[in-house]
């Protein structure tokens, strides 16, 4: 009997803790997708996963540097399954090849830390936020989305800017 009700108490935890989150996720993307609305893209574009993260780069900064990180994903990604395929053979990875992965993986970060950094700027923050929004991304997303910030513009991407009205 005991373990049964140990059971009930656990699954309830667990139900308790998916529906927050769910309830979370949910708030992110809607935050989201006024981050893209007021920005003046159509809100359903923060829905589609690649899509949105090209539409975010036109929002904050230039899509060329939104191909330069997929270019260097990808190339990580080659280049760390031939790693573990040294590893799974009990070979010696070349130095070169950990080197590569390491170079990548930092312009990976890097290039996503300034997106960032770009996007609070245009939205009239700072550097600060734009650290927020790469270490705490739904919490400053969604002071972004539902906030009163007002979108700056993009003119390297032909982005004017836009200011809400108040009723």
């Amino acid at each position: 009997m005991y373990e049964t009700v140990a059971a009930m108490g656990l699954l309830g935890l667990v139900m308790s803790f998916m529906m927050g989150w769910a309830v979370w996720y949910f708030l992110t993307l809607v935050a989201r997708w006024k981050v893209f609305d007021k920005a003046g893209i159509e809100g359903w574009k923060s829905l589609i996963p690649l899509y949105s993260d090209y539409c975010t780069y036109k929002i904050s900064w230039q899509t060329k540097f939104y191909w330069i990180l997929m270019a260097a994903t990808i190339v990580s990604g080659i280049v760390s399954s031939r790693i573990s395929g040294y590893a799974d053979n009990g070979d010696t990875v070349p130095a070169i090849l950990n080197a590569l992965s390491t170079i990548l993986g930092l312009v990976v970060m890097i290039i996503n830390l300034l997106m960032n950094i770009k996007l609070s700027e245009k939205f009239g923050h700072g550097i600060l936020f734009g650290l927020g929004l790469t270490f705490l991304t739904p919490v400053f997303t969604m002071i972004l989305g539902f906030g009163s910030s007002d979108y700056l513009g993009n003119p390297e991407e032909g982005l004017e800017p836009r200011r809400r009205v108040y009723m």
